[in-house]
């Protein structure tokens, strides 16, 4: 069985917090797979994003390392960077014959340690507008398509890249609310500081300069759920533990989010915030105790 990247959205791993506040660095892409005779030699034609592209190149293709050729670039757009989530069209061709393997695929892709690791570092690497020809060796290209019997080419086009974190300014902190740290990654880390309140309430922790989210708007974030009755993270819900940027429906209205894993009454405190923003959301529960969310604005997301 072949294996689909789209909508991989899995654990990477935990990194211990610091006591400091700010946003993750740009991406360091000295990691990524150089290009090499096997990556030059693939040649695709087909418009960027279109799910009808094909790639030529001479076969048997053997790559004894993973190998990356970026085919289009554009400047404009900003690389996702390591642990973030990139929208692609990608398609899947047989080294050894040069077919494609199946049909092209679209969707967002975690960029999370269940990637192997040369295509990982690829997509973090690689902007909006840009198509990449990566070529896979057999040990690794079985990760993709076990039936492989030779190398593995894939051809990413990148359609938009979301960051790990929010990448907005630092606020000043409010009181009332609990402390808020976050890593060299822009993972939070919370502590719970004073009674539950009786009213849900919510502060800006940082502000960002994208589009302001509306009613209605598919938003991918990032969350870290803590209670404050034992003052820890909810493992099962907080996408910083499980590795997996959830997909959020800018309404209130349950009829549309059933199902899904977004926080009932959380959606008003995020309509009318700016993509790459950080806000923390206060909600009292029946029990009398409530709970911090830290919502990382990461995006909004076309829906087909």
């Amino acid at each position: 069985m072949r294996k689909s990247l789209a909508l991989i959205l899995s654990a990477g791993l935990l990194l211990s917090l610091a006591a400091c506040s700010g946003s993750p660095a740009g991406p360091d892409c000295s990691a990524m797979p150089a290009s090499g005779d096997s990556s030059n030699a693939v040649s695709v034609t087909g418009d960027i994003g279109a799910k009808s592209v094909t790639a030529s190149f001479p076969s048997p293709l053997v790559a004894n390392k993973t190998e990356a050729t970026v085919l289009v670039t554009d400047d404009e757009g900003t690389a996702a960077g390591p642990g973030g989530t990139v929208d692609v069209v990608y398609s899947i061709f047989d080294g050894d014959t040069g077919t494609e393997v199946g049909q092209a695929k679209s969707g967002l892709v975690a960029l999370s340690e269940s990637l192997p690791e040369g295509l990982r570092n690829t997509l973090a690497c690689t902007g909006p507008g840009e198509r990449v020809a990566v070529v896979l060796p057999n040990d690794i290209g079985t990760q993709i398509d076990p039936d492989a019997t030779g190398s593995v080419v894939m051809v990413f086009d990148v359609v938009t890249a979301y960051p790990q974190a929010a990448n907005g300014s630092d606020q000043p902190a409010a009181s009332g609310f609990p402390s808020v740290v976050h890593d060299e990654n822009g993972r939070p880390g919370v502590l719970i500081n004073g009674e539950a309140p009786t009213e849900a309430k919510s502060t800006l922790l940082k502000k960002g300069d994208g589009p302001v989210v509306a009613e209605g708007d598919a938003l991918l974030v990032q969350r870290m759920d803590v209670s404050y009755t034992t003052k820890k993270v909810d493992t099962a819900n907080s996408t910083w533990e499980t590795g997996t940027p959830q997909l959020w429906l800018a309404s209130d209205d349950t009829t549309k989010t059933q199902g899904s894993k977004q926080p009932p009454q959380i959606a008003e405190y995020l309509i009318g915030q700016t993509i790459g923003s950080e806000v923390l959301v206060v909600i009292p529960d029946s029990s009398g105790s409530a709970t911090a969310y830290v919502i990382d604005l990461l995006g909004i997301v076309t829906q087909p």
